[in-house]
């Protein structure tokens, strides 16, 4: 005959297990709020999105620490399910919960990432400095900086003003080129003025 069987919950890491459960409970939750405070009819101020992102953000790091700390044992845990399990009605959960290969989206995503990343090769703060500033620079040719007028300008016809790059002034001290400015800012690498 069939005897249920008993499952061994000894070694199951219920201490690991609960903290990350907290964790990704804590998270839901923000996001639930956020998401709340986002469809309102009118959206609420600044500063309470600002705060409920910066508690999001928080959430998330303490989740990715506590999935740091905890790597070894979840590595190792395998879930399946007790034959109790009603696989008829939840066969969509069950996948879900027993799915070991990322979804298709994020896999893409994931790929964009590093195809990017390939044409990237920094090894060193001042690699680090030219790959920051050549980017700032790709992204600076993109965007017009300058000729911003109001709705009210361009109804009345005014011309935008001519862009003049200014000239450097001789005499004004040591100037740091932006490859210095980022490296100082990425690595708090001091600047060498010539």
């Amino acid at each position: 005959m069939n005897q249920p069987i008993e499952p061994d919950h000894i070694n199951v890491p219920t201490e690991a297990l609960e903290s990350l459960r907290l964790r990704l409970t804590q998270v839901s939750h923000s996001l639930n709020t956020l998401q709340a405070q986002l469809h309102q009819p009118t959206l609420p101020p600044w500063s309470s999105l600002h705060n409920q992102f910066n508690v999001l953000l928080t959430q998330l790091v303490s989740l990715s620490s506590t999935i740091t700390h905890q790597s070894d044992i979840l590595q190792q845990t395998v879930t399946f399910p007790l034959p109790a399990f009603p696989t008829a009605t939840e066969a969509g959960l069950m996948a879900t919960l027993l799915r070991k290969k990322i979804l298709p989206e994020v896999e893409e995503w994931c790929e964009e990432v590093k195809q990017k990343a390939l044409g990237v090769k920094i090894r060193t703060v001042d690699q680090y400095g030219e790959w920051a500033a050549e980017t700032v620079e790709e992204a600076k040719q993109e965007y017009e900086w300058y000729g911003l007028m109001t709705r009210e300008e361009v109804d009345n016809g005014v011309k935008p003003p001519v862009y003049v790059a200014p000239e450097e002034e001789a005499g004004e001290g040591a100037k740091l080129t932006i490859e210095q400015i980022l490296q100082f800012t990425c690595a708090g690498k001091m600047p060498t003025v010539a």
